[in-house]
């Protein structure tokens, strides 16, 4: 399909560039031709010799039709290529091409005319305004082919700022004087230019497919937009009409770059679709080759076949295990709290609802242990946070030895307080655990730079049996009031607390 795209653009350009030579090249039509010729060409606003511009009509139809006309077979058969397939980076490339076919119309000294020159009313601001045009369009087409809101929103925001300023400056060519608009058209095709190339470095730097070819075309534009300013403000010399063949060469080297970058990124469609393809073949191939050994399988006797079928099936439990103890791995790491290694206060939310959803299906108690440590404020007043962090640390390591199950869990609900989530556990166990974890924390001292610091802790406990009316809050609410009895009587010791209706949570 583009072979035949290819080859059908090429047919076009050939008759758009033969018609266009024959409308150029007749006597009639080249007259009128002649006549425009005689007229002011368009940098000669900014030309202080314009007595001694003398444009030459010897061979000027040939080449000049030669150049227009291919120039605007170019830019249609961009359009057709669009129409084709419907890609908005080939019809920015149409318009860009057919801004630069009229430019170039107009810089070899053929202004626009409709019916005749008498009602042509763009002197003075039709190169500006082109000029400007197709940098509008060159940067949206950057924008675009290289996706760069989504690789790099700063780039981004800095061109489409750029293309913004630029057509808030479309307006202003009708208001500014005719030579100050030519002068600033001249330093905008300079500096966008350069811009260009600026993104095109750091597109390469981040290795973007295309990058290099799109950097040898806005160098070219910007090499002869360089020779074209210092001509007319160096040697006060306009460069397209002594040398016309230097913009066509221009023009056609950028469209020749222009058409192997687009080649090139129809190419690497195609390499993707078909390291795609190669991969759902390979997929395909897998497939059939597991279907191929089910066959087998099936062929083999019963009792063989009901043998591997549980192999697989014992294979395929255990994956499913693996990829469930990975999830939770995930998971759980997602719900650690960083300081403490303990799982954090999101988990503790979520824990308390399951186990308290599965403590009642099953009929089982589930007690829960509020733990504080005693005069941590001091411990940071008096040391530092650095040691109150270490303190954390130290405590969450003794509430981990303490937890003997799997099932147990302890959670740091803030600050210094922690949570212990026990299922399948009586009020009994739960104050015996909470005790073993009291006394070892007593019974050794926590030092810190060398410095001793005894520390103690108070815990709260309540169990729920499937008492009526009972939400998990108030689980949490009862070990709570558990904990603060502990710090009223003297802190240091565990108190619980019996679960009821009447419990309100905090």
């Amino acid at each position: 399909m583009i072979v035949k795209l290819a080859l059908n653009s090429a047919l076009f350009c050939l008759f758009i560039l033969v018609m266009f030579f024959i409308y150029m090249t007749d006597d009639v039509i080249g007259a009128h031709y002649l006549h425009i010729n005689k007229e002011i060409t368009a940098y000669s606003y900014l030309l202080n010799n314009i007595k001694d511009i003398a444009i030459s009509t010897e061979n000027k139809l040939f080449t000049d039709g030669l150049a227009i006309g291919s120039a605007f077979a170019l830019a249609s058969s961009m359009f057709f290529i669009f129409i084709a397939n419907g890609r908005v980076t080939v019809l920015l490339l149409s318009g860009y091409f057919l801004a630069s076919a009229i430019l170039l119309t107009l810089l070899l000294g053929v202004p626009i005319t409709v019916l005749s020159t008498d009602i042509y009313q763009l002197y003075g601001v039709d190169v500006p305004l082109l000029v400007v045009i197709t940098k509008i369009l060159l940067m949206w087409f950057a924008l675009l082919i290289f996706r760069l809101r989504a690789h790099s929103t700063k780039v981004y925001w800095i061109i489409k700022s750029f293309c913004w300023i630029l057509l808030a400056y479309l307006p202003v060519c009708y208001i500014l004087p005719i030579k100050t608009s030519f002068f600033l058209s001249v330093y905008i095709e300079l500096f966008i230019s350069g811009l260009l190339i600026i993104l095109g470095i750091y597109l390469i730097q981040k290795s973007r497919r295309l990058s290099v070819l799109f950097v040898l075309f806005v160098f070219i534009q910007f090499i002869f937009a360089l020779l074209n300013t210092v001509a007319l403000f160096g040697f006060d010399i306009d460069i397209y009409q002594q040398d016309r063949y230097l913009y066509t060469i221009s023009f056609w080297l950028s469209g020749c770059l222009t058409v192997f970058m687009l080649s090139r990124g129809y190419f690497y469609q195609i390499q993707d679709k078909q390291k795609a393809e190669k991969k759902a073949l390979a997929s395909l191939e897998k497939s059939e080759k597991a279907q191929a050994e089910l066959s087998t399988l099936q062929e083999e006797n019963q009792e063989k076949l009901e043998s591997r079928v549980q192999e697989r099936t014992l294979e395929l439990n255990i994956a499913l295990q693996e990829l469930e103890s990975a999830n939770e791995e995930l998971a759980e790491k997602n719900t650690l709290d960083e300081l403490t290694g303990l799982y954090n206060r999101r988990y503790y939310d979520q824990k308390i609802i399951a186990e308290f959803r599965r403590s009642r299906r099953n009929l089982t108690p589930l007690s829960l242990i509020v733990v504080d440590i005693d005069h941590f404020k001091h411990v940071n007043d008096s040391y530092g946070h650095i040691a109150g962090d270490q303190c954390l640390k130290w405590i969450a390591g003794k509430i981990k030895q303490a937890l003997g199950r799997v099932t147990d869990i302890g959670c740091r609900y803030g600050g210094e307080e922690f949570c212990l989530i026990l299922p399948e556990t009586d009020t009994k166990g739960a104050m015996s655990l909470a005790e073993i974890l009291r006394d070892s924390i007593q019974s050794e001292i926590f030092v810190y730079d060398k410095t001793d610091i005894p520390m103690t802790i108070s815990c709260g406990v309540s169990t729920y049996w499937q008492q009526p009316e009972i939400a998990p809050e108030n689980i949490f609410s009862a070990a709570d009031q558990a904990l603060y009895s502990a710090k009223k009587n003297g802190r240091n010791q565990v108190q619980k607390k019996i679960l009821s209706s009447t419990i309100k949570s905090n």
